[in-house]
This record gives structure tokens, sequence and C-alpha cells, in this order.
């Protein structure tokens, strides 16, 4: 159990580092350049959801005290996230006048991955 829980650890790290790191970067220059990382944003992410399920299973299954609520937030926020890149992103890249869009989209998507990244961190402490 416990090669499991490190390797779903090591790849929900990964894989969410790169999601919210990429997605920070195209937030920030206004959706610039997102057409060749929208295909790994959204395999990060899906990967991102799928470890945090297991890890979800693994440690905190059968609990739902604060720690457990304040993980669910972030998640929530992380499902928003995702939401909003596959609902906005991928139309706006399509689109003729997609910069507004694409801005706007990365940047509500990296508020809500900044919303699951405090989550995680403070829910240790909890």
């Amino acid at each position: 159990m416990q090669v499991l829980l490190i390797i779903t650890i090591a790849v929900h790290v990964l894989s969410s580092v790169f999601w919210a790191g990429s997605t920070f970067v195209l937030a920030r220059n206004g959706g610039t350049g997102a057409a060749p990382l929208f295909g790994p944003q959204i395999g990060a992410a899906s990967v991102s959801g799928l470890s945090g399920m297991l890890l979800w299973h693994l440690l905190h299954e059968g609990s739902f005290e604060l720690a457990e609520k304040i993980l669910a937030t972030g998640a929530g926020a992380a499902v928003l996230a995702f939401l909003v890149q596959i609902a906005v992103v991928r139309p706006a890249l399509r689109s003729a006048d997609k910069a507004p869009r694409l801005a706007a989209a990365y940047r509500a998507s990296a508020a809500l991955l900044v919303v699951t990244v405090i989550c995680m961190a403070v829910s240790r402490y909890a």
C-alpha cells in the first residue's frame, strides 16, 4: 500500500503542477500560446483528478471532518477550472476573435486553481 500511495502522490503532484503552472502562465500572457498546450493541459487535469480521487480513497475514505471539507472545496474549485477550460477555451481556440475569451477563461481557471492550491496546503493543518 505504501508504494501505491507514494506513486499516486507523485503522479498527482506532477500532473497538478503542470496543469496549474501552465494555466498561470497562459493567464498572465492572455492565452497566447494556448493552442499547443490545450491537449496536454486537459490530459494533466484528467490525470490530476483521477489520482486525486485515488488519494481520497486511500487516505480520507469514511471521514468528512474539517480537513476533508477543505480538500473537497479545493477539489470542487479544480473541477470548475477544468470545466471552464473545456467549455470556454476549446471553443475559443476555434473562433476568429479568441484573444479576449482565452484571456478571461485562463484568468478564471487560474483563480480557481489558486483556491485549489491553498485548500490543499491548509487542509493538512486543519
